[in-house]
């Protein structure tokens, strides 16, 4: 996929900041998106965190 010069370029520079592939970045992206509206269920807790379980 062949996105605008500026968004090519702000992809490029977020895989570079956060050594992630374009595709991670932009799956990454996408799921927080669809989180946000909505259209997925929002995940509060990641895998490591310290709250056993306890919001």
């Amino acid at each position: 996929m062949t996105l605008d010069d500026d968004v090519e370029a702000a992809l490029a520079a977020t895989c570079k900041e956060l050594q992630m592939t374009r595709d991670e970045v932009i799956r990454v992206i996408i799921r927080e998106w669809l989180e946000q509206y909505g259209f997925l269920p929002f995940h509060d807790l990641d895998e490591g965190s310290e709250s056993d379980g306890n919001a």
